[in-house]
C-alpha cells in the first residue's frame, strides 16, 4: 500500500484544518468574551470601547476632555466598569413622562354627584 493513498485528498485536508482553526478562533473569542467585564473591574481603553459601542480613540479622547471616567496607573489608561455604568445613567437622556390627569378622590366625586 503505498503511502500517498492513506492520506485524504489536498482538498479536503485544507477544508478539515480551515473548520478546526475556525472553532479554536471562536472558542478563543468566547473566553475572551466572558472576561469582558464580568470578572474584571477595571478594563482597557479598548474593551470600554466594546462595552460603549465607541472607537478607541472615542474613548481616549472623551478621558482626555474629562467626559469619561477613567484611572490611571502609571502610564496605563484604566476604565472602571462601575463608574461606566454610572457615567450611562447619569448621561442617559429620558423622554418626559406626561403629567398624569388628577383623578378625583372618593369623596369629592361623591360631592359632585350629590350637587347634581
Amino acid at each position: 500500500m503505498a503511502p500517498e493513498e492513506s492520506r485524504p485528498p489536498l482538498k479536503e485536508f485544507l477544508n478539515m484544518l480551515a473548520d478546526f482553526l475556525a472553532e479554536k478562533y471562536f472558542e478563543r473569542m468566547d473566553e475572551r468574551m466572558k472576561k469582558i467585564p464580568e470578572l474584571r473591574r477595571l478594563i482597557t481603553a479598548k474593551e470600554a470601547g466594546q462595552y460603549l459601542s465607541l472607537s478607541t480613540d472615542t474613548i481616549y479622547r472623551m478621558a482626555s476632555l474629562k467626559k469619561l471616567p477613567y484611572l490611571r496607573i502609571g502610564d496605563r489608561v484604566l476604565f472602571d466598569v462601575q463608574a461606566l455604568d454610572r457615567w450611562i445613567e447619569k448621561n442617559m437622556i429620558r423622554e418626559k413622562e406626561a403629567p398624569k390627569p388628577a383623578k378625583d378622590s372618593d369623596l369629592l366625586s361623591l360631592m359632585k354627584k350629590r350637587k347634581d
